[in-house]
Order: C-alpha cells, then sequence, then structure tokens
C-alpha cells in the first residue's frame, strides 16, 4: 500500500503531529499536577506503561537485548530523564509559556552538536535563521525574577544542548534506522522508552528513599509513587500521548533530521497554548496567560525556524522531487 506521500513528506507530517501530542501533552500535566501527581512520577509511570503497551501490541522481536543495550538507547534514556528535572527545575524560576519559548534554543543547539559531532554543513541561510531564533527566545528569560536570570539562562542552555542530544539519539539509534514499517519502528520505540522508564526508577526511587521532597519538591516523597490519581492519569491519559510522542519522533527524525524536526517543534508554544486554552474553556484548567510580546517573539522565532529549515534544505538537496514512500518500509 502506498500513501501518495515522499518519504520527506511523511517525516514532516509525522513531526507536525508531534507538536499536536506533545502539546496535548501539557495540558495532561497541568491536569495531572492538579490532581496532586509529581510530575516526574507521572512522567515515569506514563512512560513504563506506554512501553507496555507498544510491546505488548509489536512483541519483544529478535534483536531485544541489542536495543536495550544500545547505547543510543541509554543516551536516550538518560537525557529524557535529565531533561524532564531540567524543565521540573525550570518551571520553578518562569511561568511555563516563557520556558517552552526558551527552550526553542534546542533548534540552534542541534546545529552546534550537527556541526561538532558529525561534521553536517551550515549555509549562511541556516546561521541567518539560527540567529533569528537566539534573539527571539533568549528574552523569554527576563520573565525570572531578576536574582534567579543566571541560573534559569544556565539551565535552559543546558536543556536545549540536552533536546538536542536526545533528539540525535532517536535519529542515530541503529535500531530506530533499520527499522521497517509501523509495527517494527513501534518496537524499537517501546523498548527504548522501557529503557527511559528504568533509568527514570533507578534514580527517582533511591532519591526520593534517601531524600523525599528536597531541592524545592523536586525529588518526589516515596507516597507519589503509589499516588492514585498519578497513575489513573498516567494510564488513561499519559500513557497513549507519551507513546505517540516517542513513536512520532522516532519515524520522523530518520526521515527529515534532527535539525528539521526541531525545527518544527518551534510550533510547540502556540500549539499548548492553543491546547490549554480548549481544556481551560471546557473547565478541566485554569485560563493560560500568553503575553503579547511572548506571542511576538514566537512569530519572529518562527520566521528563523523557516531559515533554518530551508537552509538545510539547501544543504542537502533535499528539495529535489522523491519517489512515493511505501508505508510497509521505513
Amino acid at each position: 500500500m502506498r500513501t501518495g506521500l515522499s518519504r520527506s513528506a511523511q517525516g514532516w507530517l509525522e513531526a507536525g503531529l508531534f507538536v499536536v501530542t506533545i502539546s496535548a501533552l501539557a495540558v495532561t500535566y497541568a491536569i495531572a499536577e492538579a490532581a496532586g501527581a509529581h510530575a516526574l512520577v507521572f512522567v515515569v509511570a506514563a512512560m513504563g506503561l506506554a512501553a507496555a503497551g507498544m510491546l505488548a501490541v509489536t512483541g519483544l522481536g529478535d534483536d531485544v537485548a541489542g536495543v536495550l543495550l544500545a547505547p543510543a538507547s541509554l543516551v536516550f534514556g538518560v537525557t529524557s530523564i535529565a531533561l524532564e528535572a531540567l524543565f521540573f527545575a525550570v518551571l520553578a524560576l518562569m511561568p511555563p509559556a516563557e520556558a517552552s519559548l526558551a527552550f526553542r534554543l534546542a533548534v540552534p543547539a542541534s546545529l552546534i552538536v550537527g556541526v561538532v559531532m558529525l561534521g553536517r554543513r551550515l549555509n549562511a541561510t541556516t546561521l541567518a535563521g539560527a540567529a533569528i531564533i537566539v534573539g527571539a527566545a533568549s528574552p523569554a528569560v527576563l520573565a525570572a525574577a531578576p536574582e534567579d536570570r543566571l541560573l534559569a539562562s544556565g539551565l535552559v542552555v543546558a536543556g536545549s544542548l540536552i533536546v538536542a542530544v536526545k533528539t540525535f539519539a532517536s535519529e542515530l539509534h541503529p535500531g530506530n534506522r533499520r527499522a521497517r514499517g509501523v509495527l517494527d519502528h513501534l518496537r524499537v520505540t517501546g523498548l527504548v522508552v522501557l529503557v527511559t522508564a528504568v533509568i527514570g526508577l533507578a534514580v527517582l526511587v533511591p532519591a526520593s528513599l534517601a531524600a523525599g521532597g528536597a531541592l524545592g519538591g523536586l525529588i518526589p516523597q516515596p507516597s507519589d509513587f503509589v499516588h492514585p490519581p498519578t497513575l489513573t492519569i498516567a494510564l488513561v491519559v499519559g500513557a497513549p500521548i507519551i507513546l505517540a510522542m516517542t513513536y512520532l519522533t522516532f519515524a520522523s527524525v530518520v526521515k527529515i533530521g534532527t535539525e528539521s524536526f526541531l525545527g518544527t517543534t518551534a510550533l510547540t508554544p502556540l500549539g499548548a497554548y492553543l491546547a490549554q486554552a480548549l481544556a481551560a474553556g471546557f473547565g478541566l484548567m485554569a485560563w493560560p496567560g500568553f503575553p503579547l510580546w511572548l506571542l511576538a517573539l514566537s512569530i519572529v522565532g518562527l520566521g528563523g525556524v523557516a531559515l533554518v529549515i530551508k537552509g538545510l534544505a539547501q544543504e542537502r538537496g533535499s528539495l529535489a522531487p522523491e519517489q512515493p514512500l511505501d508505508i510497509g518500509q521505513a
């Protein structure tokens, strides 16, 4: 069966759907926290349940040990947990909308990682777009209190680099690059998410037993792991969203590349706002704030992203017409 879409077009579609899922996840986080869930416990529980769901459908496959123990799996798992912890810390210093915009620095960060680690080339168009993104995203840290801005800036920069490394781990994962068809991609994704959940538990449980509630609540209390609303929301809502989100990441990045994928995620702040506004309309959460200056910077940032994507396409020649992709192939 053929989709009629080229390989890159399918990748762009999957990246766009990723933005939809991560916007829905932002609403789910807000609902879970309102129900008393600890954010990190919620994420790890949802990941574990999502992995179980994916693998129940696909099975483990013949190369299960190879996928589980692949360095890229471990890198993805460690960076995923580190990113959640960093974002949690950033939210203690600045509002969610501003933090989401600031993390668009992941796009220029991915360009740097691509050049330094993979020898990828950048042209003037890409560099101009990256400069615009930096100029649009950086002022978001001004939402933090003056005494917190240096710390917030450091956490945002570190988090943006972690986003880039995490996404490159998805793109370069040998199991993901070998995967053929939806079920095979889903199986590899499930195994990697399982690794991530295990790493999360291996970090959070001992930390909780040793110093639960420390660092401003960043470390969960032991009771957070058995909190019924946390587990219920993670099962019913969180797991399906994380399943879709991680699958779309793994499927998309091998088609359009990490830099282009992260460029698409620049739509996340606007998507998250629209999703939260919709949820607020149904009375599920408070109406989200989104200052006009933040909207203006988000739009400017999107212009920079468009230049980055155009420059990458020019550099790689990916604007050339491609043959339709059989959905049975990667």
